[in-house]
């Protein structure tokens, strides 16, 4: 949430702010397993009364909310009683308001009832979870490649590790890259002692809080720097990292060295269409903007590619055989009207040339349609 909510839960001014504010626009409910848009919505004497898409499963408690301008409106509520014909009825125990502005206004693109013939779609689709799959699955080649890249940087790093991301439980080098997707140097670990040098250094404040308490084996051994690089497929998603320690403290020639492998090393998994496999399944946009898009379907098996927060890495097909490949989080999930599935993801990266070509549709499309 971009801004503090304001409670309301005084009935009279719950009752107005239905009457008023959740008369136009797409009304959704949401519970921990579900966000989906209502087929009709009924504010009458205090009850809501509501049908969805799934007219058999009854919520006990819900979250009703609508988008108004700058504004979410969002209510909780318990089930009452339904009836025979599907609608439930729910009372609403308060309402909330946020200031979320809209980060940029989304273009819409024509979208057409069959995927293969929309206009703009992605398809090379992987995510975040299913890389792990991919690597589990393929472990005996997986650990193989592994092998041959370590004995090439042992002979100049001799403490180097390589490490996948399903390797260890709360692994925070491996949170570090996930969250960050770059690397770290802590060129003298001792310096973490020094809160001044610490404090104007966020990785080293990191490295501090969250890497050495777990590491006793680093201290028993008396590591004095470390690398850390992701590895990162397609140079965008983290699937794991290299991470090289050493007893005497590396330059910055060392740290330009072990960032080049670990280029190298992401390339070799990426390039690997044994290990890593992307899906061919098409999916068309229906709007984007620089910062994001909304990408649906209505085939309940093309799910399996996303999750709220997750990262999902693809390439987005655009008029004039022109593609752009992308890093995205998965934002949001709805089910709409018509068991349609809508995805909002968020743009986390995208390849230079893609880019290019990416805001040169962008441009061309009308803001107004």
């Amino acid at each position: 949430m971009n801004g503090e909510a304001v409670k309301i839960t005084d009935k009279n001014q719950i009752y107005e702010i239905f009457q008023t504010r959740f008369k136009t626009g797409k009304i959704f409910i949401k519970t921990a397993d579900i966000n989906i848009q209502v087929e009709s919505f009924l504010f009458d004497n205090g009850v809501i009364a509501v049908t969805g898409p799934d007219k058999e499963q009854k919520l006990n408690s819900v979250i009703f909310y609508i988008r108004d301008s700058d504004e979410v409106i969002f209510s909780h509520a318990v089930l009452k009683s339904n009836d025979n014909n599907g609608v439930q009825f729910y009372e609403p125990l308060d309402v909330q308001i946020v200031q979320i502005p809209r980060k940029e206004e989304r273009r819409s693109v024509s979208s057409v009832e069959k995927q293969d013939a929309a206009p703009v779609y992605i398809s090379g689709i992987i995510s975040d979870f299913t890389v792990n799959e991919c690597l589990n699955l393929s472990r005996r080649k997986v650990d193989l490649i592994r092998d041959e890249l370590l004995k090439k940087l042992q002979n100049t790093y001799p403490d180097s590790e390589i490490i996948f991301s399903g390797d260890r439980s709360n692994d925070p080098r491996m949170m570090y890259c996930k969250s960050k997707r770059k690397p770290y140097f802590i060129k003298s670990i001792k310096d973490i002692d020094d809160q001044e040098k610490c404090d104007g250094d966020e990785d080293m404040k990191y490295y501090k809080m969250y890497v050495q308490p777990k590491d006793t084996l680093a201290q028993r051994t008396g590591n004095a720097s470390e690398i850390t690089v992701p590895l990162l497929y397609k140079m965008m998603m983290p699937f794991g990292y290299i991470k090289v320690s050493n007893s005497k403290e590396f330059g910055d020639e060392d740290f330009s060295a072990v960032r080049k492998f670990g280029m190298s090393a992401s390339t070799v998994y990426t390039n690997d269409k044994q290990i890593i496999i992307s899906s061919d399944d098409k999916i068309a946009v229906t709007d984007l903007s620089m910062s994001g898009m909304g990408i649906f379907f209505k085939e309940k098996v093309l799910i399996k590619h996303f999750k709220e927060h997750s990262l999902v890495v693809f390439t987005i097909f655009l008029p004039d055989k022109k593609q752009a490949t992308m890093l995205c989080e998965v934002k949001n999930i709805a089910l709409i009207k018509n068991y349609v599935y809508r995805i909002g993801c968020e743009i986390n990266n995208i390849e230079s040339l893609g880019e290019v070509y990416y805001s040169e549709y962008l441009e061309s499309l009308d803001p107004h349609q």
